[in-house]
């Protein structure tokens, strides 16, 4: 199947915030989650809502996170990087 038609068959979206949150309050406290995600967010100077570009810094940001933050932060990223990828083949 060509990626152009994976993108609209499975009408794929990129990860948001919440995907994130999901995986995260999964793994630890939500209260721990939301202070990692509020330090990442400073440390790389994003404020919601994000921008894709700006969710992908913070996702990076996550991944030096030690411990289970960073597995999440991973997992989501590279959803976000195969999302972009097939868009970009869907366009052209």
């Amino acid at each position: 199947m060509e990626a152009s038609s994976a993108v609209n068959r499975y009408k794929l979206a990129p990860p948001s915030e919440q995907d994130l949150f999901v995986s995260l309050n999964r793994l630890m406290k939500p209260e721990e989650s939301q202070q990692l995600w509020t330090t990442a967010c400073r440390q790389v100077g994003a404020r919601s809502p994000l921008s894709v570009d700006q969710f992908e810094r913070v996702l990076v940001q996550l991944k030096e996170a030690k411990g289970l933050a960073s597995i999440a932060a991973s997992s989501t990223l590279v959803r976000l990087k195969s999302y972009r990828t097939l868009s970009k083949m869907n366009s052209k």
